[in-house]
């Protein structure tokens, strides 16, 4: 059961990062339909360094993309997938660095809680070597 649960959960947090990606931002609709990507297309920090506005977004998109594609790919290996079940863990260590990175960049106040999220997942891995490996695999 708690392979399922913890399959389902990294599984969406990554899917997570692919919808919030796409969801108009509220304060832009003004009761009109929003744009997509609104979320990756702000960056506190990106555009000082002199990125351009489609490189911000190409950045976040980028970022986006790795994040949910890693977590996915984690979530199968949990489930036993052959390729991924051996690697699982280092998949979830490296989508929460890129996780972090992304809502460091882009932030929201939608998104403290993802942070909390890619901080847990990096506790539980790293220092508290949570799940053991016989309760689920490598």
């Amino acid at each position: 059961m708690l392979k399922i649960a913890l399959g389902l959960f990294i599984i969406a947090h990554g899917l997570v990062h692919a919808i919030l990606a796409v969801a108009p931002n509220p304060s832009d609709t003004n009761g009109k339909p929003g744009t997509f990507f609104t979320t990756v297309d702000r960056s506190w920090l990106l555009p000082q360094l002199g990125l351009s506005a489609s490189a911000v977004q190409w950045a976040g998109i980028i970022l986006v993309a790795l994040s949910t594609l890693g977590f996915v790919l984690a979530g199968l290996g949990i489930f036993g997938v052959a390729g991924l079940s051996a690697i699982w863990r280092t998949l979830a260590v490296i989508s929460s660095c890129i996780s972090l990175v992304l809502l460091i960049l882009f932030w929201h106040p939608w998104l403290p809680v993802g942070v909390l999220i890619d901080i847990g997942i990096l506790i539980a891995l790293l220092w508290a070597k949570w799940p053991p490996v016989d309760m689920i695999g490598s």
